[in-house]
């Protein structure tokens, strides 16, 4: 399950569970005010209690010190013989003298179809009326078992309605996980750069089709990369190609003039840096091919079992017994003659000679070259070492780009093929250049 996707997930329920709880309990106080009704004269009970207060018995009966009697209202005191002794406002329909039954009537709201409430004094019963359809009034009588079984109750209702939000959040959020799962590894696949083709439905249909669209302009735009590389390296091996057929035919004729006797010294001479130059260039464009081919990966690895000890020889005689290296000391050091690897020998071999020459070419003067060898945890181990000026910043910090000129092709190219053969490939510029590869043994 993708993390990301799972944590909104957890995330979403519980957000959507802490909201369903604090909706009931809104609910609840909600309905506790929708419950609580005063009506437009303000609690009966209390204006009971103001009437009472400002009732004053008098000579002639009861009087009211003050007006405490609601508009539309009326009010009437009953003696306990049941008459009527005194009245404010009272309709004409109202009785003066009321029964037993009468009394008991009223207990239940109304009199007369008009609504009233009822307070008991020493010295009768106060009356409260209201206009008539003014009030709605419903009897509701609950047991003692009610009352004491209402928390539990209320407590399982809560656990009902949470299980219930729960449930829904749930829903909710797997529904949400699967277009976020969607997402996340559409997200995932373009940044490794393969199609996404989401479905665009939904809350999210407006990122999917963002997201395909995206995926559609990488496919394009990696598909124009490749028709321009694969033209660029077309070009290359077409130019290579046209160069060297008239290059050899240089090489031989100018080699064939510094051999000639009828040829003056100072001819030879030239002769021979014609041909050296040929032999040059010629070296050059097999470089610009090979790398090319390395940086798009499609140099043909021809792998045998090779043994990296012979194959060290062999690069180090050959630069011995060229006139270059008359400067410079060259010391070998074998320490697993046994050591063997499975790779494309030319191109080792190559790698080995171009690192070796970036030492004699990068000192002029003369250096000490150690090239050393040895075996280790698995490992074919080369270090090639001088004690040389060393390489400027940019070249060691930058050995896997391909310069923008033909100088310094010898360390990016060993670089690239060390890592085709997936092989570790590290510099060191201290005191000269130390270069180590590694190579797994075969």
């Amino acid at each position: 399950m993708n993390k990301t996707s799972l944590k909104i997930f957890i995330c979403f329920t519980l957000v959507s569970a802490l909201i369903a709880v604090i909706l009931l309990c809104a609910n609840f106080l909600g309905y506790a005010y929708i419950a609580t009704d005063s009506g437009s004269y303000g609690s009966p009970e209390k204006v009971l209690a103001l009437i009472s207060e400002h009732l004053t018995r008098t000579k002639n009966g009861f009087a009211l010190a003050e007006n405490v009697v609601p508009d539309n209202a009326w009010c009437i005191l009953i003696d306990e013989s049941g008459d009527l002794i005194w009245s404010q406002n009272e309709p004409a329909d109202i009785p003066t003298h009321y029964s037993l039954n009468d009394v008991a009537r009223m207990t239940h709201w109304f009199l007369n179809d008009y609504p009233v409430y009822i307070r008991t004094e020493d010295y009768g019963l106060l009356v409260l009326g209201m206009p008539k359809n003014s009030v709605g009034k419903y009897e509701m009588i609950y047991s003692n078992h009610w009352f004491h079984t209402l928390p539990q109750r209320i407590l399982t209702i809560l656990i009902i309605n949470l299980c219930f939000a729960a449930l829904l959040a749930c829903i909710l959020g797997f529904r949400l996980y699967r277009h976020l799962r969607s997402l996340t590894d559409g997200i995932a696949d373009l940044r490794n750069e393969k199609p996404v083709r989401l479905r665009e439905n939904g809350i999210f249909r407006e990122i999917s089709a963002n997201i395909n669209l995206t995926s559609n302009a990488i496919e394009r735009k990696n598909a124009a990369l490749a028709a321009r590389d694969n033209a660029r390296s077309n070009w290359i091996s077409g130019i290579s190609h046209d160069i060297r057929t008239p290059l050899s035919v240089m090489i031989g004729y100018s080699d064939e003039l510094a051999k000639s006797e009828n040829l003056t010294e100072p001819e030879h001479r030239k002769a021979e840096v014609i041909t050296a130059q040929g032999i040059k260039i010629k070296k050059l464009i097999e470089d610009l091919n090979l790398i090319s081919s390395l940086e798009y990966d499609m140099q043909p690895l021809r792998k045998t079992i090779v043994r990296i000890c012979p194959l060290l020889r062999r690069v180090v005689s050959d630069i011995v017994n060229s006139s270059a290296a008359d400067k410079y000391e060259i010391e070998l050091i074998l320490h697993t003659e046994q050591a063997v690897i499975f790779a494309d020998e030319n191109l080792i071999e190559r790698a080995v000679y171009n690192l070796i020459n970036n030492s004699i070419t990068h000192n002029e003067p003369g250096c000490k070259i150690r090239i050393t060898q040895y075996a280790e945890r698995g490992m074919v181990i080369m270090e090639i070492a001088d004690n040389g000026k060393g390489l400027p910043r940019e070249v060691t910090d930058n050995i896997s780009l391909i310069p923008k000129s033909s100088h310094g092709l010898g360390l990016p190219m060993a670089y690239r093929i060390i890592k085709t053969h997936g092989g570790e490939f590290s510099i060191e510029n201290n005191q000269g250049v130390k270069i180590q590869m590694k190579l797994p043994m075969a």
